[in-house]
C-alpha cells in the first residue's frame, strides 16, 4: 500500500485537477467533494522537504485528546490556530476528539465487534446535533468512525463532513491510524490473530486555502521524501466497563507526563519525536 506521502501528494494533484475554487467566508480555496483515500494505518505521516511533520504539534494535541480536555490554553502551547475559534463567551473548543470518541462511541464499537465479529454496528460518533447552534466557529469535522472486521482483518472507515489538508488530514491520519491500531489491540484480546486492515479515508469537501497554493505546488513537485512508520506494540488507555471512563496505561501516563515536562522546559521540537517514538514505536524509514 502507498506511503500517506504519495496518497497526501495524489489528493493535491486531485484537487488541482478535479476540483473547483470557491470563497467561502470570503477566503478563497480550492476544493473537491466527496473523495475517499486509502490510508495506511502503519504509515499514516505526510512528511516533505518544504512542509516537515510537526512533531510537536501531534504530540501536544494527543496529550490533549487523552486528557479529554476542550479547555483551549493547554493546546495554545502547540499552535495559536485554536484560540480564534473558542465557543461563545466561553474558553473552551467542540473538536477535542478525545472527549468525544474516548468514552462511550469507541467502547459501543469495541463491544459490537467482541459480540459480533461479523458486526456492521461498531460505529462511533463525533459531530452531534448540539453543535448546530449560531456562531459555532468550531463546527467538528469528523461525523463518524465505522469498524468491520472481515477476513480476519479489522477494518476502519473516517468519515468527514470537510477536510483541509494542511489543518486537518495531515494530523487527522496518523491520530485515527492511531485509534484503529488501539482497537486492533483491545479486539486482539478476543480474537488472537486479527490483523490490521485497511483506514479509509472519505471526504465530502477536501480543500486547501490560498495561503497554501505555492506550498501545494512545492510539495507535489518534490522527489524524494522522509517516511516513518508507527506500530503500537501496547495501548495507551483502555475504556471502563462500567463507568466509561479512560483508563490510562503505564505507557500513557509515561507519555503524557514527558510531553508535559517538554513544555515545561520548552524543549526542541526534536525532543518531541524522541518522545512520540519512544511510546508509540515510530520508526524511520
Amino acid at each position: 500500500m502507498q506511503s500517506f506521502n504519495e496518497v497526501f501528494k495524489a489528493i493535491i494533484n486531485d484537487i488541482e485537477f478535479l476540483g473547483e475554487t470557491s470563497q467561502p467566508r470570503d477566503m478563497k480555496v480550492k476544493e473537491l467533494t466527496v473523495q475517499n483515500y486509502k490510508i495506511d494505518s502503519t504509515r499514516p505521516f505526510a512528511n516533505f522537504e518544504s512542509r516537515k511533520f510537526n512533531w510537536k504539534y501531534l504530540a501536544g494535541e494527543l496529550v490533549w485528546y487523552l486528557n479529554q480536555d476542550r479547555d483551549v490554553d493547554y493546546i495554545g502551547n502547540f499552535s495559536n490556530f485554536w484560540k480564534n475559534i473558542t465557543n461563545p463567551y466561553t474558553n473552551e473548543i467542540n473538536s477535542n476528539y478525545g472527549s468525544l470518541l474516548f468514552g462511550d462511541q469507541l467502547y459501543w464499537a469495541k463491544q459490537s465487534l467482541i459480540q459480533d465479529i461479523n458486526s456492521r454496528q461498531a460505529i462511533a460518533f463525533l459531530n452531534q446535533p448540539k453543535f448546530q447552534f449560531p456562531g459555532n466557529k468550531d463546527f467538528v469535522c469528523t461525523m463518524y468512525l465505522n469498524f468491520w472486521i472481515r477476513n480476519n482483518e479489522l477494518h476502519m472507515k473516517v468519515q468527514m463532513r470537510s477536510n483541509d489538508i494542511f489543518y486537518g488530514i495531515t494530523f487527522d491520519a496518523p491520530f485515527f491510524a492511531i485509534v484503529h491500531q488501539h482497537m486492533l489491540l483491545w479486539l486482539k484480546e478476543r480474537y488472537k490473530d486479527l490483523k490490521l486492515g485497511h483506514y479509509f479515508h472519505c471526504v465530502d469537501n477536501i480543500h486547501f486555502y490560498e495561503r497554501h497554493f505555492e506550498l501545494a505546488n512545492n510539495i507535489v513537485s518534490e522527489s524524494d521524501n522522509q517516511d516513518f512508520t508507527i506500530n503500537l506494540v501496547k495501548p495507551l488507555f483502555d475504556i471502563d466497563d462500567i463507568n466509561r471512563n479512560v483508563e490510562f496505561t503505564q505507557e500513557g501516563i509515561d507519555l503524557i507526563n514527558a510531553v508535559n515536562n517538554a513544555v515545561q522546559i520548552g524543549a526542541e521540537k526534536s525532543e518531541y519525536y524522541n518522545i512520540l517514538s519512544e511510546y508509540l514505536n515510530i520508526e524511520k524509514v
